[in-house]
Formats: structure tokens, sequence, C-alpha cells
């Protein structure tokens, strides 16, 4: 979430899409008692131009209040990006209509001196790019995953990861890029839920 200072400038704001790592915390959730969480975290990209720039991302997720080691999860999750007006502008000034695409990124998962880092891939659905005002979208997905069998019994902690990436397609002369970005303020409270495993 190199060609010229505009494509480097829009391709920062995408990075934004990086709030989608955000998201992958959620993996814990399973079926039965969860707790809804609603985190509202911003992100820094340098843009070329215009500087350096501040994109929100609010994670919406259930975590489940406990787990079972061996068994498998099904996990829902949404990031509503907003992007802001200067990544608007960028795209419009090259003439983009839409654009869609991936954000890659991990769930830090603690559970007492054990950490695990699970890998997340959300999909950025095609987003048209407004006539005017600040670039928003959401990105929505699952993600599936089975605690290890042999995890021991305890309380697990799931955070978002502080850097993502974002792969961007558009239907203008940028063609696909990659950018990242990273939480801004680096100490914002990136915890998303506690799970007792059993």
């Amino acid at each position: 979430m190199t060609e010229t200072l505009v494509r480097k400038g829009v391709r920062r704001f995408c990075a934004a899409g990086i709030a989608a790592v955000v998201a992958g915390t959620v993996m814990l959730t399973a079926a039965g008692t969860a707790a809804a969480v609603e985190k509202n975290l911003t992100y820094k990209g340098g843009f070329p131009i215009i500087g350096d720039q501040q994109v929100a991302v609010v994670v919406k997720a259930e975590i489940p209040a406990t787990a079972k080691a061996g068994e498998p999860i099904s996990v829902p999750f949404t990031l509503d990006v907003d992007a802001g007006q200067s990544a608007g502008d960028g795209l419009r000034l090259v003439g983009a209509k839409k654009l869609s695409g991936t954000i890659s990124s991990k769930v830090n998962i603690a559970l007492g001196e054990q950490k695990v880092a699970i890998p997340i891939e959300l999909p950025i659905p095609d987003t048209e790019v407004p006539a005017e005002g600040p670039l928003k979208f959401t990105a929505e997905g699952k993600v599936d995953f089975t605690i290890p069998a042999g995890t021991p019994a305890g309380e697990a902690t799931s955070s978002v990861d502080a850097a993502a990436t974002s792969h961007i397609i558009t239907d203008s002369s940028l063609g696909e890029f990659d950018v990242q970005l990273t939480l801004d303020p680096p100490d914002q409270d990136a915890v998303l839920g506690k799970t007792t495993i059993g």
C-alpha cells in the first residue's frame, strides 16, 4: 500500500490500502462469542510534490473470546480507507478513472513468549476515482486459518503490523505498481484484541 513525481506520489497514497494488513489480525475470530472491534489508525507516506501525507484507516473485525488449537477458523473483515484529497487529485491528474489490486501485510500473534507473524492478503475491489474530493475505498476479505495443533493454552494477543504493501492496478498510464506505508505515529495502539486459546 520511480518514473515521475506524480507517479511516485500517487503510488504512495495507494499504500494506504496497507491498512489491509491491519485487518489480518482478526484471523483468530471464530464462530461463537466474539467482540466487535473498530480500530482507527493512521499511516504516513512521502509524496513527491505534495510532501508527506497521512492516510486514515478504520479496521472493523470481530475478535473471538475463545478458540481451539487444531480447528480451522474463517474470519471476515473490512477496511475503510481514506487516502485523502491529494491522492484523489493525483489520480485525476493522470486521468485514472478506477483502480483495484491487493493489500499484503501480516498480523502478529503473541502468546506468552511465542510470537507468530501471519501473512494477510486483502483484495481491493474495482473502485471508481471520484470526480472530486478525497479518494476513499473499502477493502473486504476473509482469512481462513488454523491455529496449529499443540499450541499451548493461554491468552493470545493479535496486533496489526506496522508495515504493509499494496499492489495497485489503474486504467491510466500509471499501469501497475507497488507501494508501501507505515504507521504514523509508530506508537499507536495496534492491538485488535485478545483470544483465549484452549
